[in-house]
């Protein structure tokens, strides 16, 4: 189940309500909300009065969005490396009248057993040349570069859906140790698919990134809107072209095994306000509604700016 926190600007008064734990006896505070690492947490705010909700963690802006059920909803990906302990979401609204209000929501990020795995291997396919350095670099902004523009609207619709149907050959978050030296976690779930399987989009969206690239081989990388972004790695053929919208379900190519890697498979990650999340949190958690009820409920006084 998706944590949920519900919360109401109104006048003076936030109202919060926490999906997880009971109610603090103190009514000037909030419980934190628990979340993962490589999860994902849902913020609600019922939107009656409200004529905007904004939020942001860190450096990353929360996008709110009308969700047609009666508030606005926003999702908080932590990422798989977030340091264990407390942070918090800032959440500004304006209410009908024009009246600004603010609080702060507390996340607690707990940690998760991710596999490791230990191995040695000859040192010669251990390292890279300069040249090959270079292009990692180049790629690696590549990357970022599509990571820092997302489309502000959302435009995924509904439960999210595998790019596959396939078992699961390397999980999320794995971990290796290689000649002693750990190495970066597995940011994405290995789908173990033949060569040629077609491999569609899980939710609707943009190509925002079509290329070869060193450790990824053939890739696609898709925008859904507020931050949130899914990737499918190692593929044999492109069946989309960058910057076309695509369907949900909709076929983007077929699985194989360009890039780094030593068989045939399928890599889909995800990304959610910069975080690297488990994909199946997307499955599991984000279904285009967000009226789950709350089970605890806390008033929160906040001074009108």
């Amino acid at each position: 189940m998706a944590r949920v926190a519900t919360l109401a600007l109104a006048t003076l008064w936030i109202l919060a309500s926490v999906a997880l734990g009971a109610a603090h006896p103190n009514a000037n505070a909030i419980q934190p909300i628990e979340v993962l690492q490589g999860e994902i947490a849902e913020l609600q705010i019922p939107s009656q009065g409200l004529s905007a909700v904004a939020g942001r963690l860190g450096k990353e802006i929360l996008p709110f969005y009308r969700n047609g059920a009666g508030t606005y909803a926003a999702f908080v990906g932590i990422d798989l490396e977030a340091k264990p302990g407390m942070v918090k979401v800032i959440v500004k609204g304006i209410t009908d009248a024009g009246a600004h209000h603010e609080t702060a929501i507390a996340l607690k990020i707990k940690p998760k057993l991710f596999k490791k795995e230990s191995f040695s291997v000859a040192a010669e396919f251990d390292s890279f040349s300069e040249e090959v350095l270079e292009r990692i670099r180049r790629e690696q902004d590549e990357f970022s570069r599509v990571f820092a523009t997302s489309a502000p609207q959302r435009l995924w619709e509904g439960a999210f859906v595998p790019p596959v149907s396939a078992e699961i050959s390397s999980p999320f978050g794995y971990r290796r140790v290689i000649n002693g030296t750990p190495r970066a976690p597995h940011t994405g779930t290995d789908l173990r698919v033949p060569m040629g399987t077609e491999v569609r989009a899980s939710n609707h969206g943009k190509v925002v990134l079509l290329g070869d690239f060193f450790f990824s081989g053939r890739s696609v990388i898709l925008d859904h809107g507020g931050g949130l972004y899914t990737m499918y790695f190692h593929l044999s053929e492109f069946g989309v072209e960058e910057g076309t919208t695509v369907g949900k379900g909709d076929v983007i190519g077929l699985s194989g095994m360009t890039g780094r890697v030593t068989g045939p498979h399928l890599h889909w990650g995800a990304r959610l306000n910069n975080a690297r999340i488990d994909p199946f949190e997307l499955v599991a958690k984000l279904s285009g509604r967000s009226d789950k009820p709350a089970r605890a409920q806390t008033v929160v006084e906040i001074p009108e700016k």
